[in-house]
Formats: structure tokens, sequence, C-alpha cells
């Protein structure tokens, strides 16, 4: 199959959807397809097998980080299926190439949109919240099929989008992320005990309120490191300061791919205070490295932790639940035992296997 996969971004930004671009489309590559990736101004032209198509961008000035894509005069091969990854101006390039060509379109549902339209507008955040998700409904009636990557987010279209909708959670290579032995030697980590946040510092993660649990729960020789960059950066870093708490909370900034896996078993527990996500991929990489979660009761965090076994919840944004959850619990070689079982379910071949099988009875369809 010659698969399209049509993206607001790519490389060089790093997150949750360009890993999960990676992922999937380098093994699809693996079994024999053609994967091309058409994204705003890239620095890349081929990666991991697959062929990268940029379009000319601007900077989004509300995230500076994010392009906002004009891809006007793309050269579009002939395509089996379009897939997009993104409902801006890429999704709608890809829907427009979809309809062109007379192939089957599928879309991904990474995101909550409603969410993060704080980056837009500090005012009116309820009414930019409602048009964000308008728009969302909007244009996912426009595919074939949808891919929600939890209940959590399927849950939040309305019924007749539900029904378009395939369960397919973005899977983890078992393989790359796993255990590694004496982690917190090899990082140079003398303290009897390492808590971690590890992904992108944005206001919608919410990591103050781990900062401030964190200045109520770490003890002596004991340390919060926050791993990432991001636009928060900045703000956490200050909130650190406010607290005097530089004892307590590091920063090591962004960690590569091969790293990982390091920083994850070198944890005796990873926190996230995010309340908003869809998948929550770094949950899974962490309990693939065996390393217990203590998550926020909220969106799809509770559909990857299992209280008591291989993690624990707390209420979404309870700064001080979370400190008491930390001080009250014990993170058990069985729990680590327990968080890499349960990550091995999530492979990224059973990812694929699901994606190949939903393309092919599209095109069949057609």
């Amino acid at each position: 199959m010659r698969i399209g996969f049509f993206t607001e971004t790519y490389h060089p930004q790093t997150n949750g959807v360009v890993t999960t671009i990676d992922m999937t489309g380098s093994r699809l590559v693996e079994r024999g397809n053609r994967v091309d990736v058409f994204a705003p101004r890239s620095d890349r032209r081929e990666h991991l097998g697959m062929h990268i198509h940029s379009c000319p961008a601007i900077t989004f000035r509300p995230y500076p980080d994010y392009k906002v894509a004009l891809p006007m005069r793309m050269r579009v091969p002939k395509l089996d299926v379009v897939h997009t990854h993104g409902p801006f101006s890429m999704g709608m390039y890809g829907l427009r190439v979809a309809k062109k060509q007379d192939i089957p379109s599928v879309t991904t549902y990474h995101t909550l949109l409603s969410e993060y339209t704080q980056y837009i507008s500090k005012h009116g955040k309820k009414f930019t919240s409602r048009a964000a998700r308008k728009y969302c409904e909007y244009h996912y009636r426009k595919y074939d099929s949808i891919i929600a990557l939890s209940n959590a987010i399927k849950n939040t279209l309305p019924a007749d989008l539900q029904e378009k909708c395939e369960l397919i959670p973005t899977g983890i290579d078992t393989d790359a992320l796993k255990p590694v032995a004496n982690a917190r030697k090899k990082l140079n980590l003398d303290y009897d005990r390492v808590y971690l946040y590890l992904g992108r510092l944005g206001f919608e993660k919410k990591i103050d309120v781990v900062i401030k649990a964190a200045d109520k729960f770490v003890g002596e020789n004991e340390v919060l490191l926050i791993a990432g960059k991001g636009p928060a950066s900045e703000k956490l870093k200050k909130l650190v300061r406010e607290l005097d708490a530089g004892e307590k909370v590091r920063f090591v900034g962004y960690v590569p791919e091969e790293k990982k896996p390091l920083y994850y078993s070198a944890a005796d527990a990873f926190i996230t205070a995010s309340d908003t996500e869809t998948l929550g991929l770094v949950v899974a990489e962490a309990m693939a490295c065996g390393t217990p979660v203590v998550g926020a009761d909220g969106m799809a965090i509770p559909e990857n932790v299992r209280v008591g076994k291989d993690g624990f919840l707390f209420k979404p944004n309870d700064y001080r639940g979370l400190a008491k959850l930390m001080k009250t619990n014990e993170f058990t070689p069985e729990m680590r035992k327990n968080a890499r079982k349960h990550a091995l379910e999530l492979s990224i071949e059973k990812t694929v296997d699901k994606y190949e099988e939903l393309y092919e009875r599209l095109i069949n369809r057609k």
C-alpha cells in the first residue's frame, strides 16, 4: 500500500504526534508499504524509510514551537489511503487529496483541542473551547474512519462520530523501552529516592501541581526530576524559586529517545498531573521500563493505571492529595514487575496490525 500521512507537526519538533508517526510509519515501511509524510517545513527528506514532503509554513505566534502549514502547491503522488494527524491546514489538505484521488481517508484524534485554547486566548476560554470542539466535530465528519487512542477520547465525540471510531491505542517499542540496570549510577544520581516527570513542558500538563506536591513530599536526599522542554519551562522554574524548592526539584532539559529508558528506570515513580491525555504515551513508556505511575484520575490515564498494582491515581489538581498519596504508599519490586508486564500488552506491532487491517478494509470498500 501507498499511505500518505498528513501532519501539522514533524521533526525538528518533538511530541507525541511525531513519535506516533515515526513508530507506526517505520514499521509500515518494514512490512513492505510505502509511507509518504506531508509536513510543514521539516528538516528531513527521508526518515526511517519514509519519504518526507515539506511545504512552506509560518510560525504560530501564540505557540512558536508549532508552524502553520501552507500546502497549496505540494506535489502528491498517487496514494491508496490518506491518514491525517491533525485537523488544521494539513488535515484539510489531506481530505482534498483523498477526494481528488477518490481514496479512503482516516484521521487520528490525537489531541483534545478544547483544552489547548489557552495558547490562543487567555480570555473567553469557555467560548474558544466550545468553538474548538465544534470545529473538530465538523472536520471529523468528513472522514471515512476516525482512530481514537482511548475510550476517554472517543467518549468526547457525539454518537454519530463514535460510530466511525476505531479504538487503536498507539503502541510502544517494548524492545527499546525496557528496564536498565544501575540506571541511577549511570546518570550520577546519588539519591535515596528519585521521582520523575518526563515530557513536554506545556501548561496543559499541569506540572505546577507536581512541583507543589513535591515541595511537600520530597524528603532529605530525594529529588523530583523534570525532563523535557516547552512553553511552560520558565514559569515552572520561577515557581520552584518562589517555593525555595531548588534542592527538591531539578530540571534536566530535553532527553533524547535513546536515553529515556535510563531516566524511567532510575525513577521510583513516574508522576503526571495532566488530566487531558488522549492516550498518555509517556505513562506506557514508563511502565515498559518497570516504573510505577502516579497519575491524575482524568481522561485516558485511568485506562492505563491499575491502582495498587502498577501505580496510583489522585484527584486532578489536588497537589495536597498527591503529596499525601506519595507519603503513604510504597513502590515495591512487585509493582515494577506488574508495570512491565502491563506495558507488554501495548506493543507497537499490534497497533500496526490494526492500521493495516483498517486501511485494507476501507480500500476494499471503495
